[in-house]
């Protein structure tokens, strides 16, 4: 009889259906779609080699043709739940579900489906056999091949239509299951002795099986948990349909600088070994040294994660700390991509115990809008800059002035930099915008205009993030030589809060600076690390009194005696002195008593665009009398 390729077609499924089994799975519902189409494919070919059987019989031996007819009825009629659970299992990953037109599509295909079965079980089917030749035909067969022909067919059309939406990898395993389904067909009808389809079919399903379910994929090889993709396939498993879930992360933090390879692997495994004990729940391994553990219940999550921390805490011979975020529901966000966003943004939080809320949702989104709010202002060139002159005691006139940056809005009004400088600081937007307002710096000196009316240079903010470090100060030598600024123009005003390495860059960066002309002042003294070895060690010619330090000695009079020591302290080291804040005329005098080299604030000016500086340093520099 012909069924030896049906048989090998069996046993290609039973092997395949014994490795998904053994391993490790996650319950998602696109892997218990492909369970079932192996599972349709599997009964598929019993009821094949069961039907030539039959038909072999019944020709050639008498036997009931009428029990034969059943059987053949039943093949075709799994040979089509095959067809519909492969479209289900490709349609269902692709289409959105909250549109009309997807679920129009779904209930119909889903109606097609149940008349088409009911039309193969009350209509007639014949059958024949002539030597290998065996095969079923009839009204009930036709519909059957129509049926199939759809399915696979729209199949064929969606994975082609949604090409974009899947990767390089699913497409071609998507297209080629269905492709060899349908060429078995197509031969199988010209040549029915070849019966193809059967084996045609356990093919595709184990091409599927390769190269996309294979659940030892989304394992982790040295601790046995699921990885960081299986995370990301099961999250948006959950928020496609509508599945709440709780999670509890944990991340390892080493309290020693030398972790070893043998540290390292035993708090790993030690971590591992203990999220699977908690219970069934999956577990997995975001990165090296973060985990988490995913529930339905948030009452068990808040449950497990108190049991975690105990162990945690009763360990001593291992030199680290956990630090724990738990999401009770993962419906506080909007989607996938928002749930990873809050995960890797609390993920760094520095407190032992994070329990995410609504508020932190909303923070975060706001993070998000003025990130957008950053990037939109850069393409469209709504980055500006204004100066806020600087007062030169010495010689009575300004002579300096600091560049701030200003965001302009749509509407034309002006985004303070406390709206945004903070969050441009988290991610890494101050680079773009410390570049732009260099660069636009550069253009407002080339012009030359306020060089005419007294102004020997620009103090601009930069932060360590700002310096290149394959290529120290790139981009600032860069703008300078492009718009031909003389170095001595340009004073960079830098924080006192970089530390360790980040220092260590910085001043190498101001080193290669200063050798190219370029002049420094610490910016913010006395809000910080305010000790005096900073700025001993440090390349500036300037520091500069935060506001706040300077609001103190006219409201405190145990710090003046300070203010006034750090002054001459400054003085004795070469260096000259700015006072940031000044609001009245007393506050001035007291100031230009003491010897303050520089002074800045609302008592002169506030923060103005490019053209209203010019026309303030005309007016004040040639009519200081006034």
């Amino acid at each position: 009889m012909n069924i030896e390729l049906q048989c090998c077609g069996v046993f290609i499924l039973i092997a395949m259906l014994v490795m998904f089994h053994r391993e490790k799975k996650l319950d998602l519902t696109n892997r218990k779609l492909f369970q079932r189409a192996v599972y349709a494919c599997f009964a598929c070919l019993i009821f094949d080699i069961f039907s030539i059987v039959l038909i072999t019989l019944s020709t050639n031996k008498g036997f009931n043709p009428f029990i034969t007819s059943i059987v053949c009825k039943l093949y075709i009629m799994l040979l089509v739940l095959q067809g519909f659970f492969g479209y289900l299992y490709v349609s269902t990953n692709l289409l959105p579900i909250d549109k009309t037109l997807a679920k129009v599509v779904k209930y119909s295909f889903h109606g097609i489906f149940g008349i088409g079965e009911i039309l193969m079980l009350v209509l007639p089917i014949s059958f024949t056999a002539e030597g290998r030749v065996v095969y079923s035909y009839g009204p009930s067969t036709i519909v059957a091949y129509a049926l199939s022909a759809v399915y696979i067919g729209s199949t064929i059309i969606l994975t082609l239509q949604y090409k974009k939406h899947m990767s390089g990898r699913r497409f071609i395993a998507m297209f080629l299951w269905q492709a060899i389904w349908l060429l078995a067909a197509i031969i199988q009808f010209i040549f029915p002795e070849l019966l193809l389809v059967g084996f045609a079919s356990a093919f595709g399903m184990v091409i599927l099986y390769i190269q996309l379910e294979n659940p030892s994929e989304n394992i982790d090889g040295s601790t046995g948990l699921f990885t960081s993709n299986a995370l990301s396939a099961y999250v948006h498993d959950k928020y496609k349909f509508g599945k709440s879930f709780s999670m509890f992360t944990a991340k390892i933090h080493y309290l020693t600088n030398v972790v070893d390879y043998n540290m390292e692997q035993t708090t790993v495994l030690r971590t591992a070994h203990a999220l699977v004990n908690l219970g069934p729940e999956p577990a997995f391994r975001i990165d090296d040294d973060t985990f988490c553990v995913v529930y339905d219940d948030k009452d068990r999550m808040f449950e497990m994660a108190a049991e975690i921390k105990r162990q945690k805490d009763s360990v001593k011979t291992i030199p680290a700390k956990g630090t724990y975020l738990l999401i009770p529901d993962s419906m506080i966000v909007n989607g996938p991509d928002e749930f990873f966003h809050f995960l890797h943004t609390y993920l760094e939080s520095e407190r032992e115990i994070l329990i995410a809320d609504g508020e932190m949702v909303e923070k975060l989104r706001e993070q998000s809008n003025v990130k957008g709010m950053i990037d939109e202002a850069l393409r469209e060139d709504r980055v500006e800059v204004f100066y806020q002159p600087i007062y030169n005691t010495r010689e009575a006139c300004f002579t300096a002035a600091e560049a701030l940056v200003r965001i302009r809005d749509k509407d034309g009004s002006i985004i303070p930099p406390g709206k945004f400088v903070t969050i441009a600081e988290e991610n890494g937007q101050i680079i773009p915008l410390g570049k732009r307002i260099f660069e636009k710096v550069c253009q407002f000196m080339a012009k030359g205009e306020a060089q005419k009316n007294g102004l020997k240079h620009i103090e601009i903010n930069i932060s360590a993030a700002q310096f290149d470090f394959e290529n120290p100060a790139k981009f600032v030598l860069e703008f300078m030589e492009q718009y031909n600024i003389d170095p001595t123009q340009i004073n960079l005003e830098i924080t006192e809060t970089a530390e360790g390495e980040n220092q260590d860059m910085m001043v190498r960066n101001m080193e290669k600076l200063i050798a190219n002309g370029v002049t420094f002042s610490l910016d913010d003294f006395g809000t910080g690390r305010s000790n005096i070895d900073y700025f001993v060690n440090m390349p500036v010619k300037i520091i500069k009194f935060d506001y706040t330090f300077t609001r103190g000695f006219f409201a405190n009079e145990k710090i003046k005696p300070v203010l006034s020591g750090m002054v001459d302290i400054i003085h004795d080291m070469n260096l000259k002195v700015v006072v940031e804040g000044i609001e009245t005329k007393n506050q001035l005098e007291v100031m230009e008593a003491m010897g303050v080299d520089f002074i800045q604030g609302y008592y002169f000016s506030k923060p103005i665009p490019e053209s209203d500086f010019l026309d303030y340093l005309k007016k004040n520099n040639n009519n200081l009398e006034e």
